[in-house]
């Protein structure tokens, strides 16, 4: 990745965001993509009934405005900071240049959107359950795979989002959200602790939610 990384340096634009910004909104036209090069971000898209629903969480390295990469070069989703980050800004037109003259940022894009399949079948596979304990294991599990545990912690989730965000990620009420995280702790699979989550029995966790790392 040495060569196009490297090539992001000298053609990227670097932009600060304080936490509870937005990156860009629906609708906006697409003047490049952006690589989180610190921070975390989520993704929000408006529901039929208007609802904005969180369908995805962005973290270091991850990718940012490629869906609105389309006939049409405008963002069908919202990006919002949950935390301070840099990001970097690369032009349609560099980002195009690398893709067709770089085989190593071809290939990973290939497998970034692979990626992005399997999250996208994850979360409409959410919507769909009927258990709200499968929910919340699920949503759980794909925050790890997101932002991972807390540095120098080797059990507290880095949630980096309030709980109505998590509820919302969830597609749970609040109090179900309660009720099931209370329910994981009695039995030994989490440690909720001051709205923060701490995972005693991972494994199980998945086994909940029916997904592999």
């Amino acid at each position: 990745m040495n060569s196009w990384l490297e090539f992001v340096q000298n053609f990227k634009t670097r932009k600060l965001f304080s936490a509870g910004l937005k990156v860009f909104s629906e609708g906006d036209l697409v003047s490049g993509i952006y690589i989180i090069c610190s921070g975390k971000v989520k993704i929000t898209m408006k529901t039929d009934d208007s609802i904005e629903r969180i369908i995805r969480l962005a973290g270091e390295g991850q990718v940012l405005g490629h869906r609105g990469m389309s006939t049409n070069m405008t963002y069908p989703i919202s990006a919002e900071t949950l935390t301070s980050s840099e990001l970097a800004d690369i032009p349609n037109e560099d980002f195009f240049k690398l893709l067709r003259n770089n085989a190593d940022l071809s290939f990973y894009m290939m497998m970034f959107f692979a990626d992005e399949l399997r999250r996208s079948e994850q979360k409409y596979r959410l919507r769909t359950l009927k258990s709200v304990n499968e929910k919340v294991a699920s949503s759980i599990c794909m925050i790890i795979d997101a932002f991972g545990y807390k540095e120098g912690e080797t059990s507290e989730v880095d949630l980096s989002m309030k709980l109505s965000d998590f509820s919302n990620f969830a597609e749970i009420s609040m109090l179900s959200l309660s009720n099931v995280l209370k329910y994981f702790s009695r039995l030994n699979i989490i440690n909720w602790v001051d709205n923060e989550i701490y995972v005693i029995n991972e494994h199980a966790l998945r086994e909940i939610a029916q997904t592999e790392r």
